[in-house]
């Protein structure tokens, strides 16, 4: 906790610049992340699909006022 109450005293421009340092590293990680052969065999389809179809897409906001229409 003693962390935490030391970051917590650090300035807005600090720690929004700390949030994204470790943001940066969770995503660097996750680019660097191994993916099994059937993961990037579904990662393979989508991105032909997406290539041959590119107008055919849907953004997340139709989908989630789809969702929210059915509810």
């Amino acid at each position: 906790m003693t962390k935490l109450k030391e970051i917590l005293q650090l300035s807005v421009e600090k720690r929004i610049h700390l949030i994204q340092t470790i943001w940066d590293s969770i995503a660097e990680e996750a680019l660097n992340a191994d993916l099994s052969e059937e993961h990037k065999a579904i990662l393979k389809d989508r991105y032909e699909s997406y290539q041959s179809n590119p107008d055919d897409n849907v953004s997340w906001e139709e989908v989630k006022k789809k969702i929210q229409d059915k509810l």
